[in-house]
């Protein structure tokens, strides 16, 4: 049951952030397409599809509310229990404990670990804009953290 709850956390924190990134999307293209004269009518589309992509948020509200309550309580921060949620840790919010990695993981997160690294170096020495390389190094910082705690 525990893995059904982390599965619909999972769905919902990713519908939560495509709607996010949505909303940002259709504002930009509607203030650029009516530039002089700004129109409100792009407002119902974001919401049009925002109540699409969200229904599993509004339908297991009583869930994710009660998962929310449990973490605070657990960790006495909402500041942590949100960092948690936002960036997928849902195992720690939920009670399942980490699985230990067998030494296949531990040698396969190593080669990830080396690879990153060296990729690293040719975007850096190969003159990779500088906002590519910085958001590069944040999603393998995301993915190293991801592997070692779930």
């Amino acid at each position: 049951m525990k893995i059904r709850i982390v599965k619909l956390l999972n769905l919902i924190r990713f519908r939560i952030i495509g709607t996010i990134f949505l909303a940002i999307t259709i504002t930009g293209n509607a203030i650029e397409a009516t530039a002089p004269n700004v129109d409100n009518r792009f407002i119902i589309p974001i919401l049009v599809m925002g109540e699409v992509l969200l229904t599993p948020l509004i339908r297991g509200h009583r869930i994710v509310g009660r998962i929310y309550r449990r973490g605070i309580n657990q960790y006495n921060s909402r500041l942590i229990v949100c960092i948690l949620f936002i960036l997928g840790f849902h195992n720690k919010l939920v009670g399942i404990p980490i699985a230990k990695k067998i030494i296949y993981g531990w040698l396969f997160f190593g080669f990830w670990i080396i690879g990153s690294i060296i990729t690293f170096l040719w975007m850096y020495l190969n003159n990779v804009p500088i906002w590519i390389l910085c958001i590069s190094m944040i999603i393998a910082i995301y993915k190293t953290l991801k592997s070692l705690y779930s």
